[in-house]
């Protein structure tokens, strides 16, 4: 029996926002796995890390400048295409401004970063402090942005005041949604970190010392990250099933939850296994396979939380 019209939209939607939605929340965290290696003064690391730095930083580059364009055009397309959410998301100054500040200052910040890498290469501490500001500043437009989505579900009307906006109370699942996001970033920037070092292997090839010890250094950021990722997504199931029980969508949102979890489990056994690799080299198709399976659980976690949230 054919789906639908509208359950065909919802399915393309969600899987189509899955991979942009993990290329922005991997660029947003770059800055902050690529900076951390600036610290060490071991000279054979040292040089490892700068390597890496530059080649993670590439990629946030090219995937973070796309994701920013296509930003840009869904906001302009916003008040056509859906005007009640236009004058929602684009209410001034709340919450336009949260919004597109530090976006736009760790843009900034991070072109800054990246564009003074050999400029400052006597100098890797102020660099990378540089880079962290960057980082941190795409988390805080990552909290707002978590902040306007709770109000926008919650159908409340705006300007709010700073304080409501920016301080939501502490039983919220803001708290255990922004800290899920936030460790996602993280994961998802040392896995999509491995798969371009896998993708640049020919090209720049820097030798079997340095993959051996940066493609376990990528996977060990999504793993460590991904696990505490995992355990803020198991706890905001556990509280938001006793609503998804009595939704009328409740098989589907049970189908998507398991689905979510499942597939994590796998791609965190996949960098887990790469992780403590003696070859790593040899792991590089565990690495794609696991970035396409944290792709498919962002997939399944969109399906759940859209129309729980949105619907």
């Amino acid at each position: 029996m054919p789906l639908p019209v509208g359950d065909v939209a919802f399915y393309v939607t969600v899987i189509l926002l899955a991979p942009h939605l993990a290329l922005a929340l991997a660029a947003a965290g770059m800055p902050l796995v690529s900076a951390s290696g600036g610290f060490f003064k071991t000279k054979r690391i040292k040089i490892f890390l700068d390597k890496f730095g530059q080649q993670t930083t590439t990629f946030a580059l090219l995937g973070g400048g796309y994701v920013f364009l296509l930003t840009i055009l869904a906001a302009a397309s916003l008040p056509f295409a859906a005007p009640e959410s236009a004058a929602f998301f684009l209410a001034w100054p709340l919450p336009v401004i949260p919004l597109t500040a530090p976006l736009l200052l760790g843009a900034i910040l991070f072109l800054v970063y990246r564009g003074l890498w050999q400029g400052m290469k006597n100098s890797k501490s102020v660099h990378s402090l540089i880079g962290i500001a960057s980082g941190l500043a795409f988390f805080a437009a990552l909290y707002a942005l978590v902040s306007t989505f709770r109000l926008f579900s919650l159908h409340t009307p705006l300007p709010l005041s700073g304080w409501d906006f920016f301080v939501p109370p502490q039983n919220a699942f803001f708290w255990p949604i922004l800290l899920e996001t936030l460790t996602l970033a993280l994961c998802l920037a040392g896995g999509c970190g491995g798969l371009y070092l896998v993708a640049r292997r020919n090209k720049d090839d820097f030798g079997r010392d340095y993959y051996g010890f940066t493609l376990k250094l990528a996977a060990r950021w999504a793993l460590f990250a991904g696990l505490v990722h995992l355990a803020a997504l198991g706890h905001i199931y556990n509280g938001l099933w006793p609503f998804a029980a009595v939704h009328a969508a409740t098989d589907m949102l049970f189908w998507s939850m398991a689905a979510s979890l499942a597939l994590w489990a796998l791609a965190l056994a996949l960098w887990g296994v790469t992780s403590f690799s003696s070859y790593a080299l040899r792991m590089k198709w565990a690495l794609v396979a696991a970035v396409g399976l944290a792709v498919a659980a962002l997939a399944c976690q969109s399906a759940f939380f859209w129309p729980l949230f949105f619907g």
